[in-house]
């Protein structure tokens, strides 16, 4: 597979798990509510989830225009709209 790719995946697996996190805190699952400690949960999930990445696939993934379309993008629009899906309807 392509180094995109593996990387696209991955950032999707990371949002998927990012927006139940999210969801949790933002419902109240968790004991407590508060959307702000949800969406920071999101922003540190992608910043390791991207250092994970460049450590993986090395020097095929540096710099911010390919970390900012393989990963930062697809990461932020499932994990939006998962996360607003599932705050809707749980």
């Amino acid at each position: 597979m392509d180094v995109t790719v593996k990387t696209v995946s991955i950032h999707l697996v990371a949002a998927i798990v990012a927006a139940l996190i999210s969801t949790a805190f933002t419902t109240g699952m968790l004991g407590f509510k508060n959307h702000v400690f949800a969406f920071i949960v999101g922003l540190v999930l992608l910043y390791f989830i991207g250092q994970f990445c460049e450590k993986m696939f090395g020097e095929e993934v540096k710099g911010f225009s390919t970390w900012l379309w393989d990963g930062i993008l697809p990461f932020g629009f499932c994990w939006f709209i998962l996360w607003t899906i599932l705050t809707n309807y749980l």
